[in-house]
C-alpha cells in the first residue's frame, strides 16, 4: 500500500533550497486530507546535520542519503538513490521544485520507477472522492488550466513551481524522526565527470526573495532604458525583473524572468513598467501584495490585476518618480496610504480602499489569522467606516500568509475566561459579523488555507464566497467542549440546511473545497494563483452594473430571509418600488434597453 508524501528537499552546495520548505508546507495540507505522514529526502555529502532543520517546517521524518558521490547534484547518482528510496517506501505522492535540478531529476526517476509526472504545476489539492491528487498547470500557451490525475500509477508525482506555496511557519516544538537510508552505488553510476563547479555569479539577482520588484517590459523600448529601471529598484531597495518579451529581446538575463516560463514572485510591490499583462506573465506575479502598472495602452491587461494604475508614457513618469521618492528619502517622510490613517490603532487587520473596492486583511499569519477580542473590535471598526462610506461598492475579506483565511478564534485569550467573558466575547463576534453582513456594500470573502471556526463564521458573514482548492473548512469547537458561538449555529444552518450544518458541527469533519461547493457552503473554487484575480473580477463585474439596484436585490434578499415567504415578498416590493423613484437608476436602465444604448447609471 503506498503510504506518504514525500518531498525531494533540495540542497545546492550544502544549503538547502527554500523551495524544499515550500512544499513540505504544501504537504502537509495535502497530508491532512490523506491521513499520511510527510516525509523529506535529503541527499548529498556530509549532509545529514541538516536533516533535523527541515523538521519543524513540516517533515514528520526525515531520509537522508549521504554519500561523497552526493557532493554535487548529477543526473545519475540522485536518481538512483531517490529511486530506491521510493521503491522501498511506496509513497502516494512525491513532490519536486520545477527548478533546473528538479525539472532534470523528476523526469529521469519517473521513467526509472515507471510512473507518470506532471510538470511545472501551480496548485496541488486532494480529491475528496477519489482521494487523487489533482495538479493543476497552466495549457495552451498558459490560456487554460489543466487539472491532472495519475488514477493507475504510484507514486503521484508533481513538479512545482518555486514561489507558488508557502512555507509553515516554523514549529520548533514539532517531533519528527533523521532515517539514514544506504544506497551501495558504484563508479558505473557516476556516467559524467564533473569538472568543475562555478558558483553563480556574486550580486546576481534573486527575485523570487526580493520584496519589491521594478519589472519591464517590451514597453521599456531597449536594454540601455533598463537602467532607469536599476536606478529605481536601488532607490526602493528591490531588485530588477522583466517579461519573457523583454528576455528575449535580449535586454535582460534569463533569471529575472517573471512568468509561467521564468519565476514565480510574491513581494510586497511589483511595479509593472511597459508590461501588456499576458496571462503567462501574470500567472506568475498576481500575488504580490501590492502591483503599480504604467502603460501607455489603457486597455492593457495587466490593469486588470494592478492595484493602481498608471495610464501615460513610463519614460515621462518614471523620472519624476525617482525624483520623488529621492527627496522623500532625503526628508525622512515615509508614505502610508491615506485611507490606512482614519485607523491609526489597528494592528491586527489591515485595511486599503482602492478605486471603488477596499480590502479587509485579516494579519496574524503566526497565528493562522485566530480571531481574539482586539481583532474582532478591529473588525468591527472597520465595519463602522464602510457603512458611512458611499465611495466604496465591494469590499473583499482575506486573510494574510497564504495558509489560513481564519483557523478560528484565539482559544489561548479564552481558555481562562468565566461565564460573563464568554458571553461577552460571543456578543462581540456576534455584533462584529452582523455588521459585516448588514453592510451596504457587497461582500466577498476571498479563502485561502484553514477556515474553522471563527473564521467560517466570519466567511458565512460575506455575500459571496471564493475559495482556492486547497482550502479546509470546519466548525472544531465540539471537540473543545464548546459550541459555534459567533453566528454559527443559525447561519450554517440557513445556508447549507440542518442536517449538513448539524453534521459538520457533530463530527467536527474539515470538508475539502470541492465539497463545501457541493453543500452550498461556497460559491465558486479556483486554483491558488487565481483567487485574487477571480475575486477582483468579480468585484469589478458587479460593479459595472446598477449599484442601487445590487443593493437593493441585497437588502431585499437579507431582509426576507428571517421572514416568512408572504412577508419577504412585502420587503421585495419595497425594494422593487425604490427602483423606479427619480434618483434611482430603473428610468435610465429602462430607457437605455429600450434605445439599444449602454447605460449611463449614477454610481
Amino acid at each position: 500500500m503506498s503510504n506518504g508524501i514525500y518531498v525531494f528537499a533540495e540542497q545546492r552546495s550544502g544549503k538547502l533550497q527554500s523551495v524544499g520548505y515550500e512544499l513540505l508546507g504544501e504537504a502537509n495540507a495535502l497530508a491532512k486530507d490523506l491521513g499520511q505522514p510527510v516525509v523529506a529526502v535529503l541527499l548529498g555529502n556530509g549532509i545529514a546535520a541538516q536533516a533535523e532543520s527541515l523538521i519543524p517546517y513540516g517533515a514528520d521524518e526525515v531520509v537522508v542519503v549521504d554519500d561523497p558521490i552526493l557532493e554535487e547534484y548529477t543526473t545519475e547518482p540522485y536518481a538512483k538513490a531517490l529511486a530506491a528510496v521510493i521503491k522501498e517506501r511506496q509513497p502516494e505522492i512525491v513532490l519536486f521544485g520545477a527548478t533546473s535540478i528538479g525539472r532534470d531529476l523528476a523526469p529521469r526517476l519517473s521513467a526509472r520507477i515507471r510512473t507518470g509526472l506532471t510538470a511545472d504545476c501551480t496548485g496541488l489539492a486532494i480529491d475528496p472522492d477519489t482521494k487523487l491528487l489533482m495538479m493543476t498547470r497552466p495549457a495552451f500557451g498558459g490560456n487554460l488550466m489543466a487539472v491532472i490525475r495519475c488514477k493507475n500509477h504510484r507514486p503521484q508525482m508533481a513538479t512545482v513551481r518555486p514561489g507558488v506555496m508557502q512555507p509553515m511557519e516554523p514549529e520548533e516544538e514539532r517531533q519528527g524522526k533523521v532515517t539514514i537510508f544506504p544506497v551501495a552505488f558504484t563508479s558505473a553510476d557516476q556516467t559524467v565527470e564533473l569538472l568543475e563547479v562555478i558558483p553563480k555569479k556574486r550580486g546576481s539577482a534573486d527575485i523570487t526573495q526580493a520584496s519589491c520588484l521594478v519589472s519591464g517590459g517590451r514597453g521599456v523600448g531597449s536594454k540601455e532604458n533598463f537602467q532607469q529601471l536599476y536606478t529605481l529598484a536601488e532607490l526602493l531597495g528591490g531588485e530588477v525583473s522583466g517579461s519573457r518579451a523583454a528576455v528575449d529581446a535580449g535586454w535582460l538575463e534569463k533569471d529575472r524572468q517573471v512568468g509561467q516560463t521564468g519565476k514565480t514572485v510574491r513581494p510586497q510591490l511589483y511595479l509593472a513598467c511597459g508590461i501588456s499583462g499576458a496571462i503567462q506573465h501574470v500567472a506568475g506575479m498576481e500575488n504580490s501584495t501590492c502591483v503599480i502598472a504604467i502603460n501607455k495602452n489603457e486597455t492593457a491587461p495587466i490593469f486588470g490585476v494592478a492595484d493602481l494604475g498608471i495610464v501615460g508614457d513610463l519614460h515621462a513618469i518614471l523620472p519624476r518618480l525617482e525624483t520623488a521618492i529621492r527627496r522623500a528619502k532625503e526628508e525622512g517622510v515615509h508614505y502610508a496610504a491615506p485611507s490606512t490613517q482614519d485607523f491609526v490603532g489597528l494592528e491586527n487587520v489591515l485595511f486599503e480602499k482602492q478605486n471603488g473596492i477596499a480590502y479587509l486583511t485579516i494579519n496574524r499569519p503566526r497565528q493562522l489569522n485566530a480571531l481574539n477580542e482586539k481583532t474582532l473590535a478591529e473588525i468591527g471598526a472597520v465595519a463602522d467606516q464602510l457603512a458611512q462610506d458611499e465611495s466604496i461598492k465591494v469590499l473583499i475579506v482575506r486573510g494574510a500568509g497564504g495558509r489560513a483565511f481564519v483557523a478560528g478564534a484565539d482559544i489561548s485569550q479564552m481558555q481562562t475566561m468565566n461565564e460573563e467573558e464568554g458571553r461577552r466575547i460571543s456578543l462581540l463576534a456576534q455584533e462584529v459579523f452582523t455588521k459585516v453582513k448588514e453592510l451596504p456594500q457587497i461582500v466577498i470573502a476571498a479563502i485561502n488555507g484553514y477556515t474553522l471556526g471563527g473564521g467560517n463564521e466570519l466567511a458565512m458573514a460575506c455575500d459571496i464566497r471564493i475559495a482556492s482548492n486547497r482550502s479546509r473548512f470546519g466548525q472544531p469547537e465540539v471537540n473543545l467542549g464548546l459550541i459555534p458561538g459567533f453566528t454559527g449555529t443559525q447561519r450554517l444552518s440557513r445556508l447549507v440546511g440542518s442536517g449538513a450544518a448539524k453534521k459538520m458541527i457533530f463530527t467536527t469533519d474539515q470538508l475539502s473545497a470541492q465539497e463545501a461547493l457541493r453543500i452550498g457552503l461556497v460559491d465558486e473554487v479556483v486554483p491558488p494563483e487565481a483567487l485574487m484575480r477571480t475575486t477582483r473580477d468579480l468585484a469589478m463585474k458587479i460593479m459595472s452594473k446598477s449599484m442601487k439596484a445590487v443593493k437593493a436585490a441585497k437588502r431585499s434578499i437579507n431582509q426576507g430571509l428571517p421572514l416568512t415567504f408572504k412577508d419577504g415578498l412585502l420587503v421585495e416590493n419595497d425594494c422593487w418600488t425604490e427602483c423606479f423613484r427619480e434618483d434611482a437608476d430603473g428610468h435610465e436602465g429602462m430607457t437605455a434597453f429600450v434605445e439599444k444604448r449602454p447605460a449611463r447609471f449614477n454610481q
